[in-house]
């Protein structure tokens, strides 16, 4: 079995600093004790790296020099390593003790030197009894008889401590340690927060051991951390501190639920159903369900080598948290990941997590539909599962359910107090005035927050909150419809007067500050997109900008010398409406300051707003300018290929789309947004749900005042392009991409008087599309009559240069066919110098490029232009005709040299190609002999490196008949490799035949 040497490692350097760690506190009450030097002393005089950690003394000298050994699960830790070890410790330094702290199980020899060496007696006593223990083993022996003397009397100093416990019970004794030391300090430490501490304090260790400059860890340095201020260390996030934390993760909350806490602690410390333990956290949004989460996972982010959020608010949304996660999993294939099928990304995540050697937990929150969140959840590896949803009716399968209902009234109590900021003598002089309003407010943690920010923005004393609470009660009574079901009324009624409060300010001033305008605008457009990452700079700009066609494409930013829009965000989170999120990945050319700073709010913050303002009568002109922003934020990231920060954004985009569709809005915006979310869908490989955008999108342009004839015209011809990408029947029929050809070519005709380059440029397209083997494959004769229509058009017109470059590209083409690779380079870069080419025909000449270099053998330029290829296929769509023939052509190219002339450089092209997820996730189901093609070139990967093993399992599965479909040509090509492939393993056999004997090949 292959040993994964950097775990090993890893598990190494963990056991070690943990048990630096737990030795640094046992000192930090020491007087004596100055500092911990990680790594021992920056220069030994002994052996190299023989001391993992020493204590020094206040008075310069050294205490204690500590070697750690880990050992695997059931390791063993024999006499004469451990004598070893000793040694190196004493011929390293001068120390008053050395220990040798390790995991592993003493042998029988092990454990009488142990022994010896607590058995007292002189040190010439000592040193004979333990070369009588080490009687087979000379060179031990030999060290021993030629000591100093000094280092004789050393050996009297030395003890072993053999420790058997694993890295969780040694993590929970840490946490114990630091509970116990922060409660004697009367500094106190809760649960929440033991963890996200444990966990600082071993990458502190782990920085210091990285810089021998800084490797003095001392007791001072130490106790500061230890009495790390309790506000202090909640908000400390987790980035820098928590070893490895996935996802947008909120924030942990400052008071601790500790009744809720133990349910779910009590549920995931139980043994495992089905080799996953599961926790969900259920109750009405605003309730405290995240916060509780994230409250578990501070408490216990130490027990945890990776922790992943996932938020299951949408598909979407849950398809962008898992590419996320199989970019850090997967770091070799983190390109591909954004293009992968969703189906794909998450059978990947799965299978790393089964993989994985430490523990981990998925947070799956916010999850709206447990049903369609259900297949995202792992099912086997070392890990825990807690999901929040608001649905109380959902079945979760073997989760321990946990109801999150209101806070205890003395929880809301001290949130109430640390909102208001009161100090100990305002607490007990308004105790009566804070139960009065927790209890008004029925101890709702989202009312609870909005009452606060409330009274502190309007300077409210608590001497007057009987005035707010009939305010409130006022307000609740005519808001009664403005929530759903099971709501407490106070709730819509708390944020309809903060809503009024930022109203008032923007009627009170004249409009001298803007801020309040801009931040009643930015909530307003916020409640129609997600809830999550929201960016700021969008919101902004669609509450005074609605950008013309004619201004360009991409984003509208607002100059910052304009408008402070932190300061904007500052008037919303005074109301804790709502909170700074994770930064949008960025595009790498920003030229504006917190360009992709976003925020996050609560949904039933998004819903009350909605419900308020959605039939208003200039609602139709705001939500079709921020459709606009959308669009224009969508497109740039889709055309930049910055597809992770364009799953965010679709995320966004389709939340628009829903309300847009629902409270039927019209606008030219309106179906270019659902244009652009099709073309989105069909870049992440979901190519019905794409074309369900783009149906919608036909309808709500043909609904128009003036309907759209050219965006009605794309739409169209991205359907056929779908028809004739996706295997199988779709819901396009043969008739019905007749008749949008139909109408294409109507259009292609009027456009020809006054923009002829345009209509050639139809025309161009729809004869590539035509072009294609599907197409053909049809016998349509419509089709055949659509081709020669626009062919005359374009003669009629005359070549254009676009016609022109895509004229090369089809004649570079044919020369490959008549065995002419060289002129077909030439042709494909001078079309791709031109930069016209886009989308599926800059596909199609990336392609003939790289079978043009590999027929010359130009091998790193063709290693070059397939990682172009690949790096473009994401951004363009999924074309399965394009993929089929890279695999055809250059595919099969690579196999026979490999095979044939054992090419090292072409099995290195063809393992990149078998190998890229997108090929595998594309291929898996057109037709039934693609997935046989994919396993033959593999069986000639594994027959290059040597594993005959693999490739006689691996010929198995292919049933000859799978590969005869297709051309004839391309029949014969696969039979003739598969055949080869036979004779080479075949080959490989008997030579293994010959020289093992029949026994050892049986």
């Amino acid at each position: 079995m292959a040993i994964d040497g950097g775990r090993v490692a890893a598990r190494g350097f963990q056991y070690q600093y943990l048990r630096t760690l737990e030795m640094m506190l046992t000192l930090v009450d020491d007087p004596a004790a100055e500092s911990v030097r990680v790594e021992g002393p920056s220069s030994h005089d002994g052996a190299a790296d023989a001391v993992d950690f020493d204590v020094i003394d206040v008075d310069g000298t050294c205490q204690l020099a500590v070697q750690v050994k880990s050992k695997a699960p059931g390791g063993t830790v024999g006499a004469t390593d451990t004598v070893g070890v000793l040694l190196q410790l004493i011929a390293s330094a001068d120390a008053s003790r050395y220990h040798l702290l390790t995991n592993g199980t003493p042998t029988s020899g092990a454990a009488r030197v142990a022994a010896a060496l607590t058995a007292g007696g002189s040190p010439e006593q000592l040193r004979d009894a333990l070369i009588g223990i080490l009687t087979n083993a000379p060179t031990r022996i030999a060290q021993l008889r030629t000591l100093r003397p000094d280092q004789v009397s050393r050996l009297v100093r030395c003890r072993v401590q053999f420790d058997g416990r694993d890295e969780i019970e040694i993590r929970e004794s840490l946490r114990e340690g630091l509970r116990a030391y922060r409660n004697r300090a009367r500094a106190g430490l809760g649960q929440r927060s033991a963890g996200l501490l444990t966990g600082y304090l071993v990458a502190e260790i782990l920085r210091r051991a990285a810089d021998s400059s800084e490797a003095a860890f001392t007791v001072k340095e130490l106790r500061a951390h230890l009495l790390i201020d309790a506000e202090d260390l909640a908000r400390a996030g987790g980035v820098r501190d928590w070893g490895v934390v996935v996802g947008s993760m909120p924030s942990i909350p400052d008071i601790a639920r500790p009744a809720l806490l133990s349910q779910v602690v009590a549920a995931l410390d139980g043994q495992p159903r089905n080799g996953i333990r599961r926790v969900a956290l259920v109750g009405l949004s605003g309730i405290g369900k995240s916060s509780l989460a994230a409250g578990y996972v501070a408490d216990r982010a130490d027990s945890y080598n990776w922790i992943f959020w996932v938020d299951g608010e949408t598909d979407a949304s849950l398809l962008t948290s898992f590419q996320r996660i199989a970019a850090v999993l997967r770091p070799d294939h983190a390109p591909d990941v954004y293009h992968a099928p969703a189906t794909q990304v998450r059978h990947d995540v799965h299978t790393e997590l089964g993989r994985l050697t430490g523990r981990w937990a998925v947070i799956f929150d916010n999850v709206a539909d447990q049903r369609r969140t259900e297949p995202w959840i792992p099912r086997a590896g070392r890990g825990d599962v807690i999901t929040t949803s608001i649905d109380s009716t959902a079945r979760h399968g073997a989760a321990t359910r946990v109801e999150v209902t209101a806070m205890d009234p003395s929880e809301a109590v001290r949130l109430l107090e640390r909102r208001l900021q009161l100090d100990d003598a305002s607490q007990h002089q308004y105790a009566d005035q804070l139960r009065q309003l927790a209890d008004a407010l029925v101890c709702w943690p989202l009312a609870l927050e909005l009452a606060s920010g409330y009274l502190d923005t309007c300077g409210i004393q608590l001497d007057d909150v009987d005035h707010y609470l009939d305010q409130l009660k006022v307000r609740s009574l005519a808001d009664a419809d403005a929530l759903p079901p099971d709501y407490p009324r106070t709730l819509a009624a708390a944020l309809s007067m903060c809503l009024e409060q930022l109203q008032r300010r923007i009627t009170s001033d004249g409009g001298q500050d803007d801020r309040p305008y801009f931040a009643l605008g930015m909530i307003t457009h916020a409640a129609f997109l997600a809830a999550r990452q929201i960016p700021v700079q969008l919101l902004a700009a669609a509450v005074v900008v609605d950008p013309p066609p004619e201004a360009g494409l991409g984003p509208f930013l607002l100059d910052p010398t304009e408008i402070n829009l932190g300061e904007v965000v500052r008037e919303l989170r005074r109301f804790s409406l709502v909170s700074f999120d994770e930064d949008l990945p960025a595009t790498g050319g920003e030229l504006i300051p917190n360009a992709n700073r976003t925020i996050t709010t609560n949904s039933i913050v998004q819903e009350v707003i909605r419900l308020g303002v959605e039939y208003d009568d200039d609602a139709p002109a705001a939500l079709n300018r921020l459709a606009n922003h959308v669009e224009r934020w969508l497109m740039a990231a889709i055309e930049l290929n910055l597809m992770p920060r364009a799953a965010v954004l679709v995320h966004h985009a389709e939340a628009l789309a829903s309300h847009l569709r629902r409270l039927k809005v019209r606008g030219e915006r309106v179906p270019l947004l659902y244009g652009n979310l099709a073309a989105a869908f069909r870049a992440r490989g979901e190519p019905s749900r794409a074309e369900n955008f783009l149906r919608t999108e036909l309808d709500l342009v043909a609904q128009l005042a003036e309907p759209n004839e050219l965006l009605a015209v794309q739409a169209k011809l991205a359907l056929i392009d779908i028809m004739l990408d996706t295997p199988g029947p779709t819901s396009i029929s043969l008739a019905q991409a007749v008749a949008y050809l139909d109408h294409v070519y109507r259009y292609a005709l009027d456009l020809s008087t006054e923009h002829p380059n345009a209509a050639v440029k139809f025309a161009v397209t729809v004869t590539s599309l035509l072009g294609r083997p599907e197409a053909q494959a049809t016998n349509c004769p419509d089709l055949s009559r659509i081709e020669q229509e626009f062919d005359q058009l374009a003669a009629r017109l005359g070549p254009t240069r676009y016609s022109e470059v895509m004229h090369a590209v089809t004649q570079a083409n044919e020369l490959l066919s008549s065995d002419q690779p060289g002129d077909a380079e030439r042709l494909c870069r001078q079309a791709l110098d031109t930069e016209l080419l886009t989308g599926v025909g800059e596909l199609h000449a990336r392609r003939i490029l790289i079978e043009a270099f590999v027929r010359q053998d130009k091998w790193v330029l063709a290693h070059h232009a397939w990682e172009e290829f690949r790096q473009l296929f994401g951004s363009t769509g999924f074309h399965l005709s394009i993929i089929a023939q890279l695999v055809h052509n250059v595919g099969h190219l690579c196999a026979y040299q490999a095979l044939t002339a054992r090419v090292p450089q072409a099995a290195a092209l063809l393992e990149k190609m078998v190998d890229w997820p997108v090929l595998a996730g594309t291929l898996a189901e057109p037709t039934p002999g693609w997935p046989s093609r994919l396993r033959l070139l593999r069986i000639v990967l594994y027959l290059t490196r040597g594993d005959h093993q693999s490739a006689a399992a691996t010929m198995t599965t292919i049933p000859p008949h799978q590969l005869r479909e297709g051309t004839p040509e391309e029949t014969r090509a696969w039979c003739a490799l598969w055949q080869l492939t036979r004779l080479a393993l075949l080959r490989a056999t008997t030579a293994r035949y010959a020289k093992a004997g029949p026994q050892e090949v049986s």
